[in-house]
């Protein structure tokens, strides 16, 4: 017997999430062939985009751990609130 999808408890996060996946493979993809291009021939040029990229996927690594930290915040306080109730 199949039983349907449980609903996510927080499908806004769940939107999210897929859009920061998106956004990470696709600068993922980017910074692997920008590495590509420094092997064949190493350039300033080269090097500087291969940095470009990296620099890419850590400000969306960044952005995540932020938004996790004010998420978790949330749940903290609001956690707390419950409590003290």
């Amino acid at each position: 017997m199949n039983e349907a999808p449980m609903p996510s408890a927080h499908p806004e996060s769940d939107a999210l999430d897929d859009v920061w996946e998106l956004d990470l493979t696709q600068a993922r993809d980017r910074l692997i062939a920008a590495r590509a291009h420094q092997r064949a021939k190493d350039s300033t040029s080269n090097r500087a985009h291969v940095a470009e990229c990296r620099a890419q996927v850590d400000a969306i690594l960044d952005m995540y751990l932020e938004l996790r930290r004010l998420c978790w915040s949330a749940t903290a306080s609001t956690g707390q609130a419950t409590a003290a109730a």
